[in-house]
Formats: C-alpha cells, structure tokens, sequence
C-alpha cells in the first residue's frame, strides 16, 4: 500500500440480510491487505457479531442505517460500525454492557449475549462510544504483527 492510509464508508440499510456480504467484504479487504488467516477469520467473525447488534439493538427500524468506515495502513486494518440508536437509555444500557464485557462478567449460561465479549477477544483492540446522532460507534483494530504497544 505505499505508505498511505485508506479509508471508504459504506451506508447499509440496517437489514440482517447484509451480514453475510459484510463479512465477505471484510474478508476479502484483510487478504488484499496481506493479514494472515488467523487474523482475517478473527475479524471477520467480530465485524459480523457488532454489526449484528447494530442491526438489531442499534436500529430503529429497518431502513435505519448502519455505517461502516474501513481505514487501512501497511500495520493495520481499523472498521467502525455505527448505528442510529434504538431508542434505549444509552447511558444505562450500553454503558453497563460494555463495562460487564471488559471486566468480563458476562453471563456464560445465557444463550444470547457474548457477541461483544466475543468481538473483544478476537481483535487486537475494541472500543465503543456514544456517536453525534444518539447511537453508538464500536472501533475494532487489527494489527498484522500483534497488539501495538504505545512508544513512550
């Protein structure tokens, strides 16, 4: 790649027919970028659970969009997958949920509910914040070599 960083934003109607042709752009985005399987199937598996949830806890209807903004260097591989909001408390709800998926005490014995712990464990780095519009934005970071640690 150069050197240079690249970035493209895709507008997708919040329907969970998508999915499945996310996860193969997002795949096939990583193989170009030259990650290896390992990583390329970890990725491909956390954008499907968060953008998932973005459908369906993120939407308020099913024309709502969801964006997903790639960003790319020769290191790294960023996508950030951001709802409209589904009309909950979002200081009470995803807040608590996040917090419960970093601290790590998610439920085990739920059937539902891991997709963010899940995504968590598989890329080298995930947040999530309140976005401009009342939704909510998850950032997953990928490394080619490993988790980057901050040169102090």
């Amino acid at each position: 790649m150069c050197g240079v960083a690249c970035r493209m934003e895709l507008k997708i109607t919040g329907n969970m027919i998508y999915i499945r042709p996310m996860r193969a752009f997002v795949r096939e985005l990583a193989e170009e970028l030259g990650f290896c399987h390992e990583k390329i199937n970890n990725m491909e598996v956390a954008v499907d659970e968060v953008f998932a949830n973005a459908i369906e806890h993120g939407s308020a209807c099913i024309r709502s969009p969801v964006v997903v903004q790639c960003l790319s260097t020769d290191e790294m591989m960023e996508i950030v997958i951001s709802d409209t909001g589904g009309g909950e408390d979002l200081d009470t709800s995803w807040v608590n949920t996040w917090t419960d998926v970093v601290d790590g005490e998610i439920e085990s014995w739920t059937e539902r509910g891991h997709g963010l712990l899940l995504a968590c464990r598989l890329v080298d780095e995930m947040t999530m914040k309140s976005n401009e519009i009342g939704g909510i934005e998850v950032h997953l970071t990928m490394y080619k070599k490993g988790k980057q640690i901050a040169q102090e």
